[in-house]
C-alpha cells in the first residue's frame, strides 16, 4: 500500500515522460508509439559471428536521433533517468526464447579510472534490473589495463588497443562448458565485445552471444 502511494506521489511530482520527445505517457520509461516505431530495429547483427570469438550479437535499436542522445547523456552526463527508458526497451526483446539456455549474463567492464570518474557502468544501469528478474549476473571480466578512447579509431586500430585489456576476475564462477550473454550499451565495430568473448572462450565456454541496447550497424 505504501510503496503504491509512493509511486502516485512519484507520479504527480515527476509525471512519466516518453524518453524521446517528453511527452505525457501512463508510465516511466514507456516510450510512445511514434518515438519507439523510430528507434526500434531488433536484428541480429550481420557479421557479429566470429569464430572462437562471439556467436552473434542482437541488437535492439539504431544508434541515431534519440537513442543516440539518450545513450550519450546517460553515459557522460549521468542522465539515470533514462534508465526506465532502456528498460522498456529490453522488455520488448522479441526473442526471449532463445535466452533460455543462458547461463549467466556477463557486462562488458569499465577500467578502474572511468569508473572512478563516472561513478557507475551504464551497462549495468541499463542491463541489470532486467537480467536480474530473468538470470544470473556475473561480473566475470575485468578492464586490466586503460585504453585510448576508441571512438576516432578506425576498425583495426580499435582491435590493437583491446588486445590484452580483459581478464577472467580470479574469484568467478567456472566459466567451462557455460552459455553466456555479453551485455553493452552500444555495438559499433564490435571489437570490444569480440575481445570480451574471446578471453571468455579461452576459458572455456561453450557460447558467448552479445546483446546491446542500440548500433548503428545492420
Amino acid at each position: 500500500m505504501l510503496k503504491r502511494m509512493g509511486c502516485i506521489l512519484l507520479d504527480l511530482v515527476y509525471p512519466p515522460r516518453c524518453p524521446g520527445c517528453g511527452g505525457s505517457v501512463d508510465v516511466h520509461g514507456k516510450w510512445c508509439r511514434p518515438c519507439f516505431a523510430k528507434i526500434w530495429q531488433p536484428r541480429m547483427i550481420s557479421g557479429s559471428h566470429k569464430a572462437g570469438k562471439l556467436d552473434g550479437c542482437y541488437a535492439l535499436t539504431s544508434y541515431s536521433g534519440d537513442m543516440k542522445k539518450i545513450l550519450r547523456t546517460l553515459k557522460y552526463n549521468r542522465a539515470l533517468k533514462y534508465e526506465k527508458g532502456c528498460q522498456y526497451i529490453l522488455e520488448a526483446f522479441p526473442w526471449q526464447d532463445r535466452l533460455a539456455t543462458i547461463d549467466a549474463v556477463v557486462p562488458v567492464p569499465l577500467s578502474a579510472r572511468r569508473m572512478h570518474k563516472r561513478g557507475y557502468n551504464q551497462t549495468e544501469v541499463i542491463f541489470r534490473p532486467w537480467v536480474e528478474r530473468y538470470g544470473c549476473w556475473e561480473d566475470l571480466l575485468a578492464r586490466v589495463r586503460s585504453t585510448e578512447a576508441q571512438w576516432h579509431l578506425n576498425k583495426q586500430q580499435r582491435e590493437e588497443n583491446l588486445k590484452r585489456a580483459f581478464e577472467i576476475r580470479k574469484d568467478s564462477f567456472c566459466v567451462i562448458g557455460t552459455h553466456l550473454l555479453l551485455v553493452d550499451d552500444i555495438y559499433t565495430t564490435g571489437a570490444t565485445l569480440q575481445e570480451c568473448a574471446y578471453i571468455l572462450k579461452q576459458k572455456g565456454a561453450a557460447s558467448v552471444t552479445g546483446l546491446v541496447i542500440s548500433s548503428g550497424a545492420v
